[in-house]
């Protein structure tokens, strides 16, 4: 009897939800449109990783990497005030105010097409 081991090697990082043509328009990510699953995301957000208000600092959500607003997702938003952006890696709507532990440099995504953006955030 022989056995058999497979390693994989994952990337680190998470693929930035890309906005793709369809015949009906683009398609949006499951959370911006069935608000169970926007719930459920932000339930474990901040469950897992302590989503919650700010509390003098600017690492919030508005200015983290993973943080969307380009036009194309805040149109799968719904939201024109600008205060409300899409996380790429917890899945879910997010406010700019908030804050949470996986916060990383370097945000918003606010490019026009999110294919001139890194892939891997």
């Amino acid at each position: 009897m022989s056995s058999t081991i497979v390693i994989s090697i994952m990337s680190e990082g998470m693929p930035v939800d890309k906005m793709e043509e369809t015949e009906e328009g683009m398609a949006c990510p499951l959370p911006t449109q069935d608000p169970e699953a926007n719930m459920e995301n932000l339930d474990m957000a901040e469950y897992e990783h302590n989503y919650t208000e700010a509390h003098l600092t600017d690492q919030c959500c508005g200015t983290c990497s993973m943080y969307n607003q380009t036009e194309e997702m805040l149109g799968c938003i719904g939201d024109d005030t600008g205060e409300v952006g899409y996380c790429q890696s917890l899945k879910f709507m997010c406010s700019k105010e908030k804050v949470c532990d996986i916060w990383a440099e370097g945000g918003p995504i606010t490019s026009d097409s999110q294919e001139e953006y890194k892939d891997i955030l």
